[in-house]
């Protein structure tokens, strides 16, 4: 009796509350709801008029296949407020198996893949799938660019790994001494990029495929976009940003993919909409760039994740986007680092 009971629970659970499933069971009821009423009204008439069953039955089947007129105009009235539900159901039914499916594969995703292999490995195995037949250095527009990134981020990002060298984050983006681990990756547009909690407008990217595998990267250069209107920065606020970094960004939460809160409204997970102050947990937090930016995606055990590369990608990354140094000699100087320079 208690796992009846339980199985029933289970069920109003995973079904009943359901806002797409109670709709289905609904019109189960529905439909069997009116089959019974039917077959009542049909025996009880024929107990009282003292017609056989099966004449007042046909006589009703024949009711409901006769033609009726009815006037255009309520017909089509009718016929569009059923469509529009119809739609709507349908729609609803898309939306469920939609997050079903992308459940299922965030469950997939969260399985790390395990791995003895070093970041560099991992790293010169990737670049090889997305630039297949290179050798040496290359730049690449902004369409193949992201072409070609889409396919070099394909999943997995992340790993378990096992024994004396490997690591579970092999692939890093550095720059002036900051870095940080890439574990998410995502196409927004054409031209726009998510990587990690980053929004890039992709300008170009160079690619160095190295014979020494350690020593492979790929320089990005993006485009400043515009702001999202959450701060309504000045000039010199940018000026200022430019001065201190070499760039001026904005960080920002998105609220069920359209609803921009300021960091500070994302760190409280609460917004006012309308007069009315809505919780925003579950906001994604992100961070734009509104004047040009490059950075470098190199393998965590790569030579530039080292104090050298700090010191040195600062004053030359920042003369890039100045205009005071080419990009080309920038990569130059990145050809000659060697595995010793890496952190140990």
């Amino acid at each position: 009796m208690a796992i009846i009971k339980m199985n029933i629970e289970n069920f109003k659970e995973k079904y009943w509350k359901d806002p797409v499933w109670s709709k289905v069971i609904s019109f189960i009821i529905i439909g069997i709801g009116t089959f019974i009423f039917t077959t009542i009204y049909i025996w009880i008439k024929s107990l009282y008029e003292q017609v056989p069953l099966k004449e007042i039955a046909k006589s009703v089947f024949e009711y409901l296949k006769s033609e009726t007129k009815i006037n255009t105009f309520l017909f089509w009235t009718i016929l569009i407020i059923l469509g529009i539900f119809a739609a709507s159901f349908i729609y609803s039914i898309y939306n469920k198996f939609k997050k079903s499916l992308e459940e299922s594969e965030n469950e997939e995703e969260a399985k790390l893949h395990k791995t003895g292999m070093s970041s560099s490995a991992i790293f010169s195995g990737k670049l090889a799938g997305a630039f297949t037949g290179q050798r040496g250095f290359k730049w690449y527009n902004s369409k193949e660019a992201i072409m070609r990134l889409e396919k070099f981020f394909e999943p997995p990002l992340m790993y378990e790994p096992i024994g004396e060298g490997a690591t579970s984050t092999p692939i890093w983006w550095f720059r002036a001494g900051s870095s940080m681990y890439i574990d998410k990756f995502r196409k927004l547009s054409r031209t726009k990029l998510l990587i990690g909690i980053r929004e890039f407008k992709i300008k170009r990217i160079g690619v160095f495929v190295s014979n020494s595998y350690y020593k492979s990267f790929i320089y990005v250069e993006t485009s400043g976009e515009k702001q999202t209107g959450v701060y309504k920065l000045t000039k010199e606020d940018m000026k200022r940003h430019i001065d201190s970094f070499g760039y001026s960004f904005e960080e920002y939460g998105l609220f069920k993919n359209k609803i921009k809160l300021t960091r500070e409204e994302y760190d409280d997970a609460s917004k006012v909409i309308k007069g009315k102050v809505v919780d925003t947990f579950g906001a994604e937090l992100r961070v734009r760039f509104l004047s040009d930016y490059n950075f470098l995606i190199a393998a965590n055990q790569s030579p530039f994740n080292s104090s050298k590369f700090d010191k040195e990608s600062e004053i030359s990354m920042n003369k890039i986007l100045k205009g005071e140094m080419k990009a080309d000699d920038f990569i130059e100087s990145l050809k000659r680092y060697e595995k010793k320079d890496t952190y140990l």
